[in-house]
């Protein structure tokens, strides 16, 4: 007599429906899958972090943050050399900032860092965290090591090193920033938006050009740039 048995799905299957759910922000079909990857695998580091970035696109931030440190945990506790387990720490530390833990943020970021030095997002995201907690000037290395690794090709980076050197009152410098970003993408509404008030604070004033800017910005669908305009240049 023959008995025929059928396997389901393993863990890693299981993860990789997951990812396909994730690719299309099926969240909830993709946590369902997650949740059976674990109960296959309770060590599955993978499936963990997965659902932890799946809780975050939830803004389930609690649980996303306790799916990330289970994963750091499983992966500290292992011996093997795991691919990409910069993320972990990466999606922890965008979490905590999310949380407004800019100090926890930090000291995540730097340990992805020490894992792969070359990611710039990473980088980006630091300086964002660091602007609250080591400051201005580390806020501004982080960037520009970003600048560095991105090979100057993406814009958000310009755009949030200009908005740190204005919060310092280097508007000049904060003016190329944003020309940098404007050249990478001429339709960038946000840092039309933000060279107006670079230019305002570096006259004292909302003049002519100023105003130009904030209806450039209002233009391409900046809707800040509106109130802007209503309040400085009517």
């Amino acid at each position: 007599m023959l008995v025929f048995t059928s396997c389901g799905p393993s863990s890693e299957d299981l993860t990789n429906q997951g990812k396909k759910k994730l690719s299309v922000n099926k969240f909830k079909e993709a946590i369902s899958l997650f949740d059976a990857a674990i109960k296959e695998d309770a060590n599955n580091m993978d499936a963990y972090n997965s659902r932890g970035y799946a809780q975050m696109a939830l803004q389930e931030y609690s649980k996303a943050n306790s799916d990330f440190t289970k994963a750091i945990e499983i992966y500290v506790e292992t011996e093997e050399d795991v691919p990409n387990a910069y993320r972990f720490y990466y999606n922890r530390g965008n979490v905590k900032r999310f949380q407004n833990d800019n100090k926890g943020a930090v000291i995540d970021y730097t340990q992805a860092i020490q894992l792969d030095a070359t990611i710039y997002d990473i980088y980006l995201n630091r300086g964002l965290a660091n602007a609250e907690v080591e400051g201005f000037t580390a806020s501004v290395q982080d960037f520009d090591k970003a600048i560095d690794l991105a090979n100057g090709s993406d814009k958000r980076i310009f755009l949030h090193k200009a908005r740190i050197l204005m919060l310092s009152k280097q508007f000049d410098l904060a003016i190329a920033s944003l020309d940098k970003a404007i050249a990478l993408d001429p339709n960038y509404g946000e840092a039309y938006y933000y060279k107006a008030l670079s230019l305002s604070g570096k006259v004292g004033k909302a003049d002519e050009k100023v105003c130009k800017m904030l209806a450039m910005s209002e233009s391409l669908g900046y809707t800040e740039a509106s109130a802007a305009l209503a309040k400085y240049c009517n």
